[in-house]
């Protein structure tokens, strides 16, 4: 469970800045919250336009970045303090001794939005003691039926699985954590057709809401730790849902997959910040999965699994085509794939997808299409995305585009019409990417224009060393 830091008075104001590590944040000469998170830390502040930030750091500071570093920011270093200024709004990456990681949001300040408080009714705890799932579940409710925001003022509300009806809007303003209870993993247990576990559920549903500056957590270590695989749950799952929009919000811990939406329409995720346990295994980030008109724009995403993984499943029965899938400006970090289609492909048509103006920090491959269900996976866009570093896992390629069988009665599918387009590699990585199929035709159209690795452009297959098998790639 992550600590909470308590508000102490003006006069220990610096000490509130200081995490478990060390770290002092100010922000404009301000000293800022800093909240330890697993092995690394954030801030999260509200700059009116640019700021200037000085992080002081325990030991001596050798090397200092700021990423994303297509935003040009040059940190100055003295001694154990580094001196930059954020130009805008957005999610930041302080690396320091090249290890060390300090992630800092600079948000906008939230929309003022009017509604009913959720203190104000019967059984509301908010300081994290009492599980309070049924009276949460019951504001929810009636203020769903008459078309109110429910607004969650700062405090920790202690529940369990929490269901959003048609009309749900939930703002959370800044302080305000929804917490999973990790004393028992059964609440989190599936009660219909859909046969997985999950913390905040909309199913069958239209005009759902959750905003504003608080947080969602999951729990996921505390609860895996306690129940093992009965704890691998969604933070989100989101079912055969239309006009969904989540905005501002936290999203941390999961035991699983972040956030699945499953078979929804037209749903929009924007300034999502998606903080996972990088060493918990299947911490994905986003799974859109057999939805169409989906939006996931400036948003954030740490994890141990893939970043965003378009998929068609067919978990429960719940099976379509995926297309108009748009992901852009956003800031992602991932032991495994980042811009990613597959693995699971199960639906017959997967269409219209794009990854545009992404900045991929770190990443085992930076861009990923697997089709191992029999999917014809078609008009892919990969436009002006930036990869600066690879984690080292197992792949180590900078793309990975195939097809394959999953089993030995599995369809084969097909790629066709796919554009890499102005996209860049701070670096190569280690190992030599692929495009690769079971027989010619099952991959065509596959088009690099202008990609740039270690600063040189790329018009040649053998200049980064392409395994092709059975299919080709041109490179303008």
């Amino acid at each position: 469970m992550t600590k909470r830091l308590s508000i102490l008075p003006v006069l220990l104001l610096w000490s509130a800045a200081v995490s478990a590590a060390g770290y002092e944040v100010r922000m404009n000469g301000t000293a800022q919250q800093v909240e330890p998170f697993k092995h690394y830390h954030y801030v999260s502040c509200t700059p009116d336009g640019a700021a200037d930030f000085t992080v002081t750091f325990p030991g001596t500071i050798a090397s200092a970045e700021i990423s994303p570093l297509s935003r040009g920011i040059a940190p100055a270093v003295e001694g154990r303090t580094v001196r930059f200024r954020l130009p805008e709004a957005g999610q930041y990456l302080v690396r320091l001794n090249d290890t060390a990681k300090l992630f800092i949001f600079a948000e906008k300040p939230a929309q003022k939005v009017t509604g009913t408080s959720i203190m104000t009714y019967k059984g509301i705890d908010n300081t994290g003691t009492t599980n309070v799932t049924a009276a949460v579940q019951r504001a929810v409710d009636e203020c769903a039926k008459k078309g109110r925001t429910l607004i969650f003022p700062a405090g920790e509300y202690l529940c369990g699985q929490l269901r959003l009806p048609s009309h749900a809007h939930l703002h959370l303003e800044r302080g305000a954590v929804i917490r999973a209870d990790a004393s028992s993993a059964a609440p989190y247990e599936s009660t219909d057709k859909v046969k997985t576990r999950r913390f905040i559920h909309v199913k069958d549903a239209k005009g759902v809401r959750i905003t504003g500056l608080g947080a969602i957590d999951g729990n996921g270590r505390a609860l895996r730790e306690k129940f093992g695989d009965k704890a691998r749950m969604r933070l989100l799952l989101a079912v055969n849902s239309s006009d969904l929009h989540f905005e501002g919000v936290m999203f941390r811990d999961p035991g699983s997959w972040n956030t699945q939406i499953l078979l929804c329409r037209d749903v929009v995720i924007r300034n999502i910040k998606l903080m996972n346990d990088t060493e918990l295994s299947n911490t994905d980030g986003f799974d859109p999965d057999a939805s169409r008109n989906l939006l996931i724009e400036n948003c954030f995403a740490y994890c141990s699994d893939d970043n965003v993984a378009v998929k068609t499943t067919g978990y429960s029965g719940y099976l379509g085509d995926a297309e108009n899938i748009t992901v852009r400006g956003c800031v992602f970090l991932t032991k495994k794939s980042s811009l990613k289609v597959g693995t699971e492909t199960r639906g017959t048509r997967m269409s219209g997808i794009t990854f545009e103006n992404n900045d991929v920090l770190e990443s085992d491959r930076g861009m990923a299409l697997y089709v191992s269900d029999g999917t014809a996976l078609s008009g892919v866009l990969y436009r002006n995305n930036r990869f600066e570093r690879n984690h080292p896992d197992s792949k180590r390629m900078m793309f990975q585009f195939s097809v394959n069988a999953r089993r030995k009665d599995s369809p084969i599918g097909s790629i066709r019409g796919v554009e890499v387009r102005d996209c860049s590699f701070r670096v190569p990585f280690p190992k030599a990417p692929e495009i690769k199929c079971p027989a010619r035709g099952d991959i065509e159209g596959i088009v690099f224009e202008n990609l740039t690795v270690g600063g040189e452009k790329v018009l040649a297959p053998e200049q980064i060393g392409l395994k092709c098998v059975n299919a080709e790639a041109v490179f303008k």
